[in-house]
C-alpha cells in the first residue's frame, strides 16, 4: 500500500530522516558541549586561559641583574589570572652617535614595549630592523617615548647626531609576585596592622599588613591580592573602621599612600614619611576616574 500524505504535510520517510538529522545533532552537541576528546577547544579554542609565568619583579632583561629581590623570587609560579597591563623595565641603552645596540628581549607575552628617550643635539632616529617605520624621528634637545611591537631578541638601529639614552620596558598583564622585602622580617622590624580586603563595588581579596622598621619607616604588603583591573587605580587610607559604600568613603577624608599599576599578585609598597597609618582604621582600593570604592580591609592589631 502506498503512503498517502496531505499537501503540505511530511512523509513517514521524511520524518524518519529528520527523526535521524535530530539524534545526530544531539549527540554532536553533547560530545561538543561536553568537551569529548577536547571536541570544543580544536573547535572554538578553550574556555580556560592557559597557566603563564608570573613576574617576579618590576625589573627583567638586564635591569633584573642589579634587583636583589629577583634571585629569591618564584619564578617557578604559574598563574591564570591577568593583572591590569603594567610596565616592566627590560634595559637602559645609551650612546654617543649612530650604532646598532646590543639585542633585548621582549617576553612573548608582552603586549608592546616603549622606548623612552632623551638625546641632546641634531637629530635622533630609532628604527627596528624590518619595520617600514622608525619609531622614534625627532629633533634634539629633546624627549619623549616611541612604541615597539616585536617579540623575542630586538637589536634597534640607532642614528644620532650627540648623546643619547633610551630606558626601555615592555608592558606586560602577568600577576607580580614579589618576595616580601629584606626590612619586612629584619629583627627590629615589626608588623603593626593586617587586615583582609572586602568587596565594595568590585572584586577584591587578599591580605593587608603594615610593618613599622626600627627607624620609623612603614612598609605596606599585599598578599595572594586580586582586584578588578583598571587604569589609575590607588590605595588610600581612610579613617573609616569598614566602609561598605562609596558613598561612605567620600564622607571621610582619606589620604593617598600609593598608585596601583599591578592588580593581582604579591606586592610591596613604601608608606610615605609624613602618613601615619596609626591615624586610620581602613586601606582601600579607590578608582578616581570614576569615583569609585572598589574594594576595602580594616586595619587590626595582629
Amino acid at each position: 500500500m502506498t503512503d498517502l500524505a496531505l499537501p503540505g504535510s511530511s512523509t513517514p520517510r521524511t520524518q524518519r530522516l529528520l527523526s535521524v538529522f535530530g539524534l545526530v545533532a544531539v549527540l554532536a552537541s553533547a560530545l561538543v558541549g561536553g568537551n569529548f576528546l577536547g571536541a570544543r577547544e580544536r573547535l572554538w579554542g578553550s574556555e580556560s586561559p592557559e597557566a603563564r609565568p608570573t613576574a617576579a619583579s618590576r625589573e627583567a632583561g638586564e635591569l633584573a641583574e642589579a634587583a636583589p629581590t629577583q634571585t629569591t623570587a618564584p619564578a617557578q609560579n604559574q598563574s591564570v589570572l591577568k593583572s591590569q597591563p603594567w610596565w616592566q623595565g627590560l634595559t637602559k641603552l645609551q650612546g654617543n652617535g649612530t650604532t646598532t645596540t646590543t639585542p633585548f628581549t621582549v617576553s612573548q607575552d608582552a603586549l608592546q614595549w616603549r622606548a623612552k628617550w632623551s638625546c641632546e643635539t641634531g637629530r635622533l632616529r630609532v628604527r627596528v630592523p624590518g619595520q617600514p617605520r622608525p619609531i622614534i624621528d625627532a629633533a634634539c634637545p629633546g624627549a619623549d617615548t616611541g612604541y615597539g611591537v616585536r617579540k623575542g631578541a630586538v637589536a634597534l638601529e640607532v642614528t644620532a647626531d650627540g648623546p643619547w639614552t633610551l630606558t626601555v620596558d615592555q608592558q606586560v598583564d602577568v600577576p607580580l609576585i614579589e618576595p616580601p622585602l629584606p626590612a619586612m622580617s629584619a629583627p627590629d622590624t615589626r608588623l603593626v596592622f593586617t587586615g583582609s580586603l572586602y568587596r565594595i563595588d568590585q572584586v577584591g581579596t587578599g591580605t593587608v599588613n603594615i610593618y613599622q622598621t626600627a627607624d620609623g619607616r612603614h612598609l605596606l604588603r599585599l598578599d595572594s591580592f586580586f582586584v578588578t583591573a583598571n587604569i589609575d587605580l590607588e590605595l588610600r587610607f581612610s579613617p573609616l573602621e569598614a566602609p561598605r559604600t562609596t558613598e561612605q568613603y567620600m564622607n571621610a577624608p582619606s589620604v593617598w599612600v600609593a598608585p596601583l599599576d599591578v592588580t593581582t599578585g604579591s606586592l610591596n609598597f613604601t608608606i610615605p614619611p609624613d602618613v601615619n597609618p596609626a591615624r586610620y582604621r581602613s586601606l582601600v582600593v579607590w578608582c578616581p576616574i570614576i569615583d569609585s570604592a572598589y574594594s576595602a580591609a580594616t586595619l587590626r592589631q595582629p
